[in-house]
């Protein structure tokens, strides 16, 4: 059988130029993207039911040009399509063919040998088949996997291409039904095979090497065998014209270790790089020595290590597991961040704008392959993010479980804050106060150079706000307009030892002068005596918060500085013109330090609170909107 170069007729159809959308997305980041997308496809080639460890190694070889598989006549083909197109008014097209044909020319190329082992190999590599060899190299912008398995778009297959100065990769397996088979395959560019007659020889700019009969690929290739002899059944990926320059081991493990920390922490993965292991038992070591490069990694893998690290578990809809790891250390300075991961350990992104005042660092685990697939339609070509408008067959619910995904991390995050945090941002003067988080704090006028005090739990910040008017807080009821609760009570009037009482004039006739007597007041009397529960009229609460833990749902909590018998608690949103409006609450319950907790018409009512320890409840407003708040407490006299 003939092994040769083929390029198929583009049948007077599209001609394809060297700006390819697939290989552009990984313009930029190419040894960075191929260290990812081979990993990745590794993983997912896992053999079902087995507990083996994907075994994936990275080997780099110094060879002649002549080497390469078909060399004269890949050679001619690049110098046919810079013969056409150098006559075409296009300067990044004739830059990159004059590239490759200087890089072909060169006595001596570089090869970088991907292989992975503990895999199933590529299926079907002769059949008309769209999984396996085919959806590798002949399958265009599509995806075969399903279920949880990380590949959803088809393009990570491009991201060998952009390490190769001529855009050249070969394909080797031994699969499960002991079939091998080898092709190369260029991602190149249009060309006519003959420039005298362009229009009618102009090819695709995809060419296989191999059997042309069909473009099928053939048992083996020997000077693929030359290189690497493969024994064990799996996938061998061969870069030829490798560009990535002398750090490019580096820049694998680096890679390696941001977005595989947990596959090789649960020991599903182990990656070799140039003869460097990087696996479960030396993980720890790599981590510290490519610390500064990595450092979210390396705060992960805190979070999986430490026994001060809390989890949580919640059941997500029936689908699967949501397992998050938290861990909080006021004494280090941790990223803030929540490394999102998929059941194979394979990073999605990290989630951040949680809290700017905890210093916390997280990873979230989604077990089941329900879950994975739901949340898996979300994500973006590059796995980098979820959006709920690219869900498939629900939008809507997406959405709402994207929200509550979110909301549930940052209660968790927010329960571990408060008990970590609190003694750390007492503030004299600072109110609740909710608002979303941005990345950048908008400042206006004179100020907006100066630095402002922030303290920010999730998508809340609590800050103080100016006003030129005394503090609020705590309030007696007569100064801070609570509600009077007459008491009849015997006892001396006047500050004689006794407590400060007023004695009001008798009748129901509207009296607005109101005197303080000395005397003893008799039984059965008209007069009424107002006794004064004690304390300034006017004093500070310490720790407010105002947390959200749901849509509509809030958790309040601040420290009274003593005990209070009755009143109410205010909630008002806050404009930017610095006036208040009370916000009508919907329900409400005691959570700790209360008693009597019960939505009213001037917001919460209470029949107790503890003072110089933690109060809190939890409220819900009649609608989702976020808020600027204050908290107000109204001691009834």
């Amino acid at each position: 059988m003939t092994i040769e170069w083929k390029f198929p007729h583009n049948g007077f159809g599209q001609v394809r130029g060297v700006s390819d959308a697939g290989i552009e997305t990984f313009t930029g980041t190419e040894i960075q993207s191929l260290a990812r997308e081979i990993c990745q496809n590794s993983l997912d080639a896992a053999v079902e039911g087995s507990n083996a460890t994907i075994k994936v190694d990275f080997e780099q070889y110094r060879i002649p040009s002549s080497d390469i598989p078909g060399y004269e006549q890949y050679a001619s083909k690049i110098q046919k399509a810079y013969d056409y197109w150098s006559k075409k008014n296009s300067e990044k097209t004739i830059k990159v063919l004059t590239k490759a044909l200087n890089a072909i020319k060169k006595p001596n190329t570089v090869v970088l040998r991907i292989s992975d082992f503990n895999t199933t190999g590529l299926s079907h590599p002769y059949e008309d088949s769209d999984e396996g060899w085919n959806a590798l190299t002949k399958l265009d912008g599509g995806a075969t996997k399903t279920g949880d398995k990380a590949g959803a778009f088809g393009i990570g297959k491009n991201a060998p291409f952009t390490n190769s100065d001529y855009r050249l990769v070969f394909y080797r397996t031994l699969n499960e039904d002991q079939e091998t088979a080898a092709q190369g395959m260029s991602r190149f560019i249009s060309f006519p095979e003959d420039l005298s007659n362009s229009m009618n020889t102009m090819t695709t700019g995809i060419g296989y090497y191999g059997n042309p009969e069909g473009n099928l690929p053939v048992d083996s290739i020997s000077e693929l065998e030359k290189l690497y002899q493969r024994t064990e059944i799996g996938t061998d990926v061969f870069v030829y014209g490798f560009n990535a320059g002398h750090e490019w081991n580096s820049d694998v493990i680096n890679e390696v270790l941001e977005n595989f920390l947990m596959s090789i922490h649960k020991n599903l993965l182990s990656v070799t790089v140039d003869n460097k292991v990087i696996d479960n038992s030396t993980l720890a070591s790599y981590l510290s020595t490519y610390n500064s490069k990595i450092k979210n990694a390396y705060w992960y893998y805190q979070v999986l290590v430490r026994p001060e690290t809390k989890v949580f578990k919640k059941d997500f809809h029936g689908m699967g597991t949501l397992k998050l790891s938290v861990l909080v250390d006021p004494s280090e300075k941790l990223n803030r961040k929540i490394l999102i991961t998929r059941s194979s350990g394979m990073k999605l992104f990290a989630l951040g704008n949680m809290s700017r005042i905890i210093s916390f660092s997280g990873v979230l685990e989604m077990e089941g392959k329900e879950l994975n697939e739901f949340f898996r339609e979300m994500e973006t070509p590059a796995h980098d993010k979820w959006l709920p408008s690219r869900h498939s067959t629900n939008v809507p619910l997406a959405k709402e479980y994207n929200n509550e995904l979110k909301d549930w991390i940052r209660g968790c995050i927010q329960t571990l804050g408060e008990h970590s945090s609190d003694d750390e941002i007492e503030v004299a003067g600072l109110a609740g106060v909710l608002q979303k988080e941005s990345d950048k704090t908008n400042q206006r006028g004179d100020d907006s150079n100066k630095e402002s005090l922030q303290d920010t739990i999730g998508s809340i910040t609590i800050q103080p706000r100016t006003s030129k008017t005394k503090p609020k807080g705590l309030f007696y009821g007569n100064d801070g307009n609570g509600k009077s609760k007459n008491t009849d009570t015997e006892g001396t009037i006047g500050s004689d030892g006794g407590d400060p009482t007023t004695r009001n004039l008798g009748g129901t006739r509207h009296r607005s002068k109101k005197d303080s007597h000395k005397g003893r007041v008799e039984q059965g009397g008209h007069d009424t005596v107002h006794k004064r529960y004690g304390g300034d009229i006017n004093q500070e609460l310490k720790n407010v918060r105002v947390i959200k833990t749901s849509r509509n749902t809030y958790r309040v909590s601040f420290i009274l500085p003593r005990d209070i018998c009755a009143g109410h608690v205010e909630i008002v949103t806050v404009g930017e013109n610095g006036k208040s409006n009370r916000l009508a609450i919907h329900s409400a319950s005691e959570l700790m330090g209360c008693t009597g907790i019960k939505k009213s018409s001037e917001g919460v009512s209470f029949s107790s609170m503890k003072g110089n320890e933690k109060v809190q409840f939890e409220i819900a407003l009649l609608d989702n909107r976020d808020y600027a708040m204050e908290v107000n407490v109204y001691e009834h006299n």
